[in-house]
């Protein structure tokens, strides 16, 4: 005599088995009640406490809620100008075999990444410099933010 297990139902059959086993329906539940809607009215400048005008929120339910429209602020300050500029200015950047090293020039000052001890970015002060760029190395001078090859 021969003993099958079934290990694994198909999963057609398990559908089958589920849908047949579904109890009845239960009843609809009571109505929800009404919704209590909102309007909005436009608040015109100097109504209702509003200088510069809003709106005002009324609800069914007698509840109000104003938005006031503020006023432009004062200008801010100008903001610096950032232009990189490129050191061994006769190299020319190719991906993936060159590389020429920048700086960047704030406010009339120039700054870049030294290498060493981790890397940090310092001010490049007036003077002769080295550029060991990945085959774009060359000696150049710095004034203000000016490069010129050396």
């Amino acid at each position: 005599m021969n003993k099958y297990v079934l290990t694994c139902a198909p999963m057609w059959l398990v559908m089958v088995l589920l849908i047949a086993c579904q109890g009845p329906q239960g009843p609809a539940g009571p109505q929800g009640p009404t919704g209590q809607g909102c309007t909005v009215s436009t608040l015109n400048a100097g109504s209702l406490g509003a200088p510069n005008g809003g709106a005002l929120v009324s609800c069914a339910n007698g509840t109000q809620a104003m938005i006031l429209n503020g006023t432009n602020g004062t200008n801010g300050t100008n903001g610096s100008i950032i232009t990189p500029v490129q050191f061994c200015t006769n190299s020319v950047t190719t991906y993936p075999s060159t590389f020429a090293e920048v700086g960047f020039c704030i406010n009339g000052t120039l700054y870049a990444v030294y290498s060493a001890n981790g890397g940090f970015e310092t001010q490049v002060v007036s003077g002769e410099y080295g550029s060991d760029g990945i085959n774009a190395s060359c000696d150049f001078s710095v004034s203000g933010c000016n490069v010129t090859d050396n």
